[in-house]
C-alpha cells in the first residue's frame, strides 16, 4: 500500500440537523456538501476536508468521546473557548500553554472532541505542505 494524501477527516454524529448548524454557524466553517438523505456533510477545513457522517451500520464508529480529535487553528485559543463557552458548547479541556503551542477541546452536539490550537511559531496547517 502506498498512502498519498488525506482526502477527508470524519466525525461520525447521530443527527445532521443538530450538527450542520454547529460546524457552520458555531465554528464558522464552510458547508461544502450536504446529503440529508444520505447522512453526510463536507466542511472545507484547509488543507483537507472535515465530513460529518451519521452512524449507521455500514458505518462501524460511534460518535462521541473516543480516541480521535482533529485539531482545528484558530488565532486565539483563549478567545475562541470563551466564545464556544458563551454559545453554550461543553469545554473538555480549558486552555493550556505547552511550550510548543496553546490549546483547549471543546465537544460538538454528540460529545466529538475538537481540539481548538495554536502553535507558538505562528504557523497552521501541515508544517511541510507536500513533501
Amino acid at each position: 500500500m502506498n498512502a498519498k494524501a488525506t482526502d477527508f477527516v470524519i466525525n461520525t454524529v447521530t443527527d445532521l440537523s443538530e450538527s450542520v448548524p454547529f460546524y457552520r454557524d458555531i465554528l464558522g466553517l464552510e458547508l461544502e456538501m450536504l446529503n440529508e438523505e444520505g447522512g453526510f456533510a463536507e466542511f472545507a477545513l484547509p488543507p483537507t476536508t472535515l465530513a460529518l457522517g451519521e452512524a449507521n451500520p455500514q458505518m462501524p464508529v460511534s460518535p462521541g468521546e473516543g480516541g480521535t480529535s482533529i485539531a482545528m487553528a484558530v488565532d486565539d485559543v483563549e478567545a475562541a473557548t470563551e466564545e464556544l463557552r458563551d454559545e453554550g458548547t461543553t469545554v473538555l479541556m480549558d486552555p493550556v500553554e505547552t511550550g510548543v503551542c496553546h490549546m483547549a477541546m471543546v465537544a460538538d452536539p454528540d460529545g466529538n472532541p475538537i481540539m481548538l490550537h495554536k502553535r507558538n511559531d505562528g504557523t497552521h496547517g501541515r508544517v511541510d505542505p507536500f513533501p
